[in-house]
This record gives structure tokens, C-alpha cells and sequence, in this order.
């Protein structure tokens, strides 16, 4: 049975936390993530955000000749002294900033399945036209374990999330402090929290993009509800593999 790629990015550990460029740090990603692709169907590859020794174009061409769709991933958060002001998403990594937006740019142009997680929604945000607000959000950070929900959503009916859980209001995760201003053009959103925060995008037409401010990849290490995200995820990249 064919089995789709799927391109997970990786913080570098330069930029999130300080370490020393001497040693070159490393690249990571939570373990859901690839538990996620590979419990639903996929191979995981792991994508860093190195481009110094070879052109981004190029590199980013491969790619997109490897993977039959990308799974942008969050994490990474960037130390700062409490209560200290948040920089900008593409002041928080630059180096994974610039990569990322070349990286789903491309993607979607080569009509490549694409799914954003907490950070990897704001890309999406930011990449095709829309804005984080530059208040912090408060109570959507939450203290329980990752896979427990927090906060309900209001599911859009006429969103793909409505198709894939079937209910207009689910129970969620939450582990942001940072939150949609404006939402790109040619995107709707697929779910909101009760106070407004938006905590799903989708493309309106017919590439598969889809962004999540909460985790399913966490919530669906228990509840196999949300495994039908990255279900339909791996059949979008089959079925649209070139």
C-alpha cells in the first residue's frame, strides 16, 4: 500500500532557546507530530530550516519533489523575561521565519496538502496576507497535559473541520498566548473560541490548507476523533501526489 511523505519543520534550538552557534545547536519536533503521520498513514521526514550550504530555491525545489504534502509544526517558543513584550512571529526565529514562508508558499503554488499547528497556523496567517494582533491573549494557555481539552470552539458548517468531526462545537486543547488579527483573503475560519480567539483557517477554494491554533496532533493521541484530521490529510496527499 502507498504510503505518503510528509514534510514535518523543526525549530532550531539556536534561535528558541539560546544555544551557543559554535556547536550549531539542533533540530527538533514534538514527538505527536510524528506520531500523528505515522499512526494515520504517512512517513514522517523531518525538514530543518538549513539552507547555508546549498540555495533556498533549490533546496526548497527538492522538496517539493520528496514530499507529497508538509506539516508545519509549532513549539520553539523563544525565551523572554516575564512580562517582557512578544516580538513579531518573524522576529521570534528569523532563520525559521524566512525558510517557512518560502517552504508553504511553494508548497501551495505546487498544490501540496498543508497543515499549520499553533505556530505553523500563524505562518499561514502572516505568509498569505493576514496578521497576528499584537495584544497577548489571555486563559489559552493551559496547565493540564497537552492531550486534555480546555476550551470549547464553534465549528463553521461550512468549513472542512465541520465535515471531519461532525459537530459544531467541540472541546479543544489550548497552548498559545498569541492570536489572529485578520484573516488572509481567499480563507475562512473554520472555528473560534467562545471569546473570539479564532482557533482554525482554512482555504476557502480548492487547495488543502488547513490551520489549527489548538493541537489535534495531541488530542489524538486519546481520542481518535481528531486522527481524522491526519486521515484526511494522507488521502489529500495521495490522491494529489504528481
Amino acid at each position: 500500500m502507498k504510503k505518503p511523505v510528509i514534510g514535518i519543520t523543526c525549530p532550531w534550538s539556536v534561535e528558541t532557546w539560546g544555544d551557543n552557534t559554535v556547536h550549531g545547536g539542533f533540530y527538533y519536533a514534538g514527538r505527536s507530530y510524528v506520531e500523528a503521520v505515522l499512526r494515520f498513514g504517512g512517513i514522517p521526514v523531518l525538514i530543518p530550516c538549513e539552507y547555508e550550504r546549498i540555495d533556498r530555491a533549490e533546496y526548497i525545489q527538492h522538496l517539493m519533489s520528496v514530499a507529497d504534502g508538509f506539516l508545519f509544526t509549532g513549539g520553539g517558543n523563544v525565551k523572554r523575561p516575564a512580562g517582557a513584550k512578544i516580538d513579531t512571529l518573524r522576529l521570534q526565529q528569523p532563520v525559521r521565519y524566512d525558510f517557512e514562508e518560502a517552504l508553504l508558499t511553494a508548497a501551495v503554488e505546487n498544490d501540496k496538502p498543508v497543515i499549520g499547528i499553533c505556530r505553523g497556523f500563524q505562518m499561514i496567517l502572516e505568509t498569505f496576507g493576514g496578521s497576528l494582533a499584537t495584544d497577548l491573549v489571555d486563559g489559552h494557555k493551559q496547565n493540564t497535559p497537552y492531550y486534555e481539552t480546555w476550551h470549547p470552539v464553534n465549528i463553521n458548517p461550512q468549513s472542512k473541520l465541520y465535515g471531519i468531526l461532525g459537530a459544531e462545537t467541540k472541546d479543544v486543547n489550548s497552548i498559545h498566548v498569541q492570536k489572529a488579527e485578520r484573516i488572509p483573503d481567499g480563507f475562512l475560519i473554520a472555528a473560534a473560541a467562545k471569546d473570539g480567539v479564532v482557533e482554525s483557517v482554512e482555504h476557502a477554494g480548492d487547495r488543502f490548507v488547513l490551520g489549527y491554533q489548538f493541537h489535534p496532533e495531541e488530542l489524538s493521541r486519546t481520542n481518535d476523533e481528531f486522527g481524522k484530521i491526519f486521515e484526511l490529510f494522507m488521502e489529500e496527499a495521495l490522491k494529489r501526489r504528481k
